[in-house]
């Protein structure tokens, strides 16, 4: 049920008028050797009929494969104007040969769906994935609504439009997000239309996991690598277009661990008070408070959305990261958390063997948990026993290859 778009159809209402808010690529934030890669291919008129657009989530997979759909069908939202681009105010939400599709829960409204595409118009940052964020209208919504695409999504929309001439443009382009949600048998469909595309289609995919996809889908596509963001193009971004004043920017850029979408929609207050409890947590880890720990990972698990926790965990990352600068010595001006150094100094004096690299591992872990749907209670719980062994600089007490034996472990953690 994605919103096609055709010439005959008037904009569903509510849409984002053509020239308003911040649409296509007068928007775009960082990944200059990208969008340059992309100019190329236009100047030099070597446009293949498949492109995938990886990288890590909130990197602007989206908005680049939206502004590159525009300039290949004569739009300049890039950049600079490339030959036979013209500078225009519209965007793809109003060209009738860009199709957009985003993987779909197993029960959807047309509304619902209508809505998110509105806000893709309007703003090719925001977040609109189903399975990041649950509603538009409950704020931390912590539902877990796997998205993806289904053989029927597939066949009545996908394909369909796949085979379309252009009406206006020079390609009839297809942009498929989060390819790496295709069904198995969805994907042995797609293969046919990699293999034998129709006269003039092109495809732009994106995805967050490259290492999922079929090495058959990849070998068919040209490769559009996206490297994360570094801090001061987030801090840049939120200052130039979010308003953020430099100070929280700042802030924010370095707990953002390249994901400028997410970093948007911080709230630094709760962020502040989500440091509080993440030093009670490693506090609470230290000294293995079982209650303490079952309590915080209950409430992050409740309270938060994903991209909350993954917040969180970026948190806890910079923490970590602050007490390794402070032990070496390094300048408290590149510290994040530089206004709580007498919690730094403090841990630091108390966590001499501390396996600071093993904590920084398991975070990253715990991520790739979370991507999986793994409950958050279970990780952070995981995550405070293996920290009770790292701060003391002992092996863990069980094996990073045996998971499941975490919970019972905590009586035997105890006595560490």
């Amino acid at each position: 049920m994605p919103e096609n778009k055709t010439s005959q159809n008037p904009a569903p209402s509510g849409a984002p008028e053509p020239g308003r808010g911040m649409i296509g690529g007068r928007r775009l934030i960082g990944q200059e050797r990208i969008r340059a890669q992309m100019w190329r291919i236009l100047e030099e008129d070597r446009v293949s009929h498949a492109y995938l657009i990886s990288g890590q989530p909130g990197s602007g997979k989206k908005a680049l494969a939206l502004a590159f759909a525009e300039a290949i069908n004569g739009i300049s939202n890039l950049g600079e104007p490339a030959p036979g681009v013209r500078s225009d105010r519209r965007s793809w939400y109003y060209h009738p040969d860009i199709h957009v599709f985003l993987p779909l829960p197993s029960t959807v409204s047309r509304d619902e769906l209508r809505a998110r595409v509105e806000l893709l118009a309007a703003d090719p940052y925001e977040i609109v994935d189903f399975a990041m964020r649950p509603s538009l209208t409950v704020q931390d919504d912590a539902r877990n609504r796997r998205a993806f695409y289904s053989v029927e999504y597939f066949n009545s929309e996908v394909r369909r439009v796949a085979y379309l001439r252009p009406n206006e443009g020079r390609r009839n382009i297809v942009i498929i997000t989060n390819i790496e949600t295709m069904r198995k048998e969805v994907v042995n469909s797609f293969l046919k239309l990699l293999e034998e595309p129709g006269e003039q289609v092109m495809f732009i995919m994106t995805t967050d996991k490259l290492n999922a996809l079929l090495p058959t889908v990849i070998s068919r596509c040209q490769l559009l690598p996206c490297q994360p963001y570094q801090p001061d193009e987030i801090r840049d971004g939120l200052m130039q277009h979010d308003g953020i004043p430099e100070e929280e920017a700042r802030f924010l850029s370095r707990i953002a661990g390249g994901n400028y979408s997410y970093t948007r929609f911080y709230d630094l207050e709760t962020l502040q008070d989500n440091r509080e409890d993440i030093i009670r947590f490693l506090r609470m880890s230290y000294t293995v408070d079982v209650e303490g720990i079952l309590e915080m990972s209950q409430k992050w698990q409740s309270g938060y959305s994903k991209e909350g926790q993954l917040a969180i965990i970026n948190m806890i990352e910079m923490f970590l990261r602050d007490i390794a600068l402070y032990s070496a010595g390094a300048d408290e001006s590149l510290m994040t958390n530089s206004d709580r150094l007498d919690v730094i100094r403090n841990f630091c004096s108390g966590l001499k063997d501390a396996r600071i690299q093993d904590m920084l591992e398991t975070l990253e872990e715990a991520r790739t948990l979370l991507s999986q749907n793994i409950q958050p209670r279970l990780i952070f719980t995981v995550m405070a026993n293996r920290f009770a062994a790292w701060m003391r600089g002992s092996e863990a007490a069980v094996a990073s290859g045996e998971p499941w034996k975490h919970m019972p472990a905590v009586t035997d953690i105890k006595e560490l």
